[in-house]
């Protein structure tokens, strides 16, 4: 069976082999999950359309259960160091979970660039986010704001990124919070084996709940999120390889804080088209598991 190590040596050894690209600098620019979480404190140049409809996750979980995520992004540089985003992310699962798939919902962003960098003062920016879910599950709309900085030096750049957010649940009779769609765990039972296990799943089966005719109340919870990444760039070859460690702590539903690290290349092969690879392991938390990722980035370029 195919699984995230080996698409992602596959993936690597295209990209190495290719042909260095010339007068192309796309490829330095770290957008969340491209390759790796922590994004630089750059945004989409002004007039310019970031296309990038090929992004996929693919998680190995317990048991040698898997997980596919795709979620197409387009951002615009609509202001001078400013852009704005929309992003649809969908998913694919294990049978035993319902609904199997669909798109999760529709993410509106933006960010803005508060200072560039300088010789002795790090690049700043700030985004914000309002994630809108979709389908019969669908819960509240959730808002983040984040905080992000990128500081040069010899070796290559540091990336720090904070964010601080809301996101909804639904809570039973008996005071069980559900975590929500997507990267919400929770418990649930395999039909064909009975076997009770965490894995990652929507809304919980309230069909046997007394609360299940007015269905379980939605609460508001609070989320937090701390990451820290390195990159190095290769500029004969217009390649970037990059690094991080990040914490993500859902408040409030009895889940332990989320620590994964991952790491990954980007390659320019053309003036337009930027490639991306990594690979990733979730260390604790409530499921641990191995991912990989892999996307692409069509950039159209800006008026002069």
């Amino acid at each position: 069976m195919i699984n995230a190590r080996s698409v992602v040596a596959f993936g690597a050894l295209v990209v190495l082999s290719s042909r260095p690209a010339t007068a192309q600098r796309e490829y330095r620019n770290l957008e969340a999950g491209r390759p790796v979480r922590v994004s630089d404190a750059t945004p989409t140049e002004r007039y310019a359309l970031d296309l990038d409809l090929s992004t996929l996750r693919l998680e190995r979980l317990s048991l040698g259960r898997y997980r596919l995520q795709y979620e197409p992004r387009i951002a615009y540089g609509i202001l001078p160091r400013t852009e704005v985003s929309l992003r649809i992310p969908s998913f694919y699962r294990e049978r035993s979970i319902s609904p199997r798939g669909g798109i999760a919902g529709v993410g509106i962003g933006t960010e803005y660039q508060l200072a560039m960098e300088k010789l002795a003062r790090p690049a700043l920016a700030i985004s914000g986010e309002a994630f809108i879910p979709t389908g019969p599950n669908a819960l509240r709309t959730s808002y983040s704001v984040k905080g992000l900085l990128t500081k040069s030096f010899v070796p290559g750049r540091l990336h720090l990124n904070a964010s601080y957010g809301t996101f909804a649940v639904r809570q039973a009779a008996t005071g069980v919070l559900a975590p929500p769609v997507i990267d919400g765990p929770c418990d649930f039972v395999v039909p064909e084996t009975g076997m009770s296990m965490k894995a990652f799943c929507g809304v919980p089966n309230f069909s046997q709940s007394a609360a299940a005719a007015a269905g379980p109340p939605i609460v508001t919870k609070w989320r937090w999120l701390a990451g820290a990444g390195i990159d190095k760039s290769f500029a004969l070859s217009s390649v970037l390889i990059a690094a991080d460690v990040v914490a993500e702590k859902y408040q409030g539903i009895g889940r332990p804080t989320d620590w994964s690290g991952e790491a990954g290349i980007r390659k320019q092969f053309t003036q337009l088209l930027v490639l991306d690879l990594a690979a990733g392991r979730r260390f604790t938390g409530i499921s641990p598991a191995w991912f990989a990722t892999a996307g692409s980035t069509v950039t159209l370029p800006f008026n002069r």
